[in-house]
């Protein structure tokens, strides 16, 4: 229903401006990540925050909605399985983060790790987020590729700072086994 809004909404701004159908797909591929991640965001960090995780969620927020976007991967199809999803995956990152604290060398190696996974698999596109242009493509891998290596340097930082250097890594570690969920993919010229 929301998609269908999204994509209503984007064909008539572009058509009222003469805009192509490139620059149609970029928007409102754009506009739906921005409003499913922000509401999904609000509602999660809420829900956490009422079990005194406030920290921990956003933090799990953060990285999964600087990276998720660019990767891709596991989507659901409707907001609501996407919503149980994300509560799901972020309470067995905090549960993962608390119990398994990780040494300097396993936040090393599992987010070399990651890194190679995102460098060479993402965007993961399918049918719930097509992208066929291969621009934007190479676009998302880079930014994922940067993303991930940002939050790598941000967590040997915090290595001795407690366990968020470890919800970082395990956001990571998650974030990119959810790249190979191969249900479906969408053939694009040059794969």
């Amino acid at each position: 229903m929301i998609r269908e809004k999204i994509r209503s909404f984007t064909e008539d701004v572009c058509d009222h401006n003469g805009y192509t159908n490139e620059v149609k797909e970029e928007i409102e591929y754009t506009l739906s990540i921005f409003l499913f991640e922000i509401t999904k965001i609000f509602i999660v960090i809420l829900l956490f925050s009422l079990l005194g995780l406030f920290k921990e969620i956003s933090l799990v927020m953060i990285v999964m909605g600087l990276t998720k976007p660019f990767t891709g991967g596991y989507h659901e199809s409707t907001q609501i399985k996407c919503l149980v999803a994300t509560i799901i995956l972020s309470g067995i990152i905090i549960i993962l983060s608390i119990n398994n604290n990780l040494n300097f060398i396993s936040i090393i190696l599992l987010n070399l790790i990651n890194i190679f996974s995102v460098y060479h698999q993402a965007p993961i596109i399918n049918e719930d987020m097509p992208l066929t242009r291969e621009d934007l493509i190479r676009k998302n891998r880079i930014i994922a590729t940067i993303s991930c290596t940002i939050f790598f340097i941000i967590a040997l930082i915090l290595s001795s700072k407690g366990i968020y250097s470890s919800i970082i890594t395990w956001t990571l570690v998650i974030d990119s086994c959810l790249m190979f969920n191969k249900k479906y993919k969408i053939k694009i010229k040059g794969d």
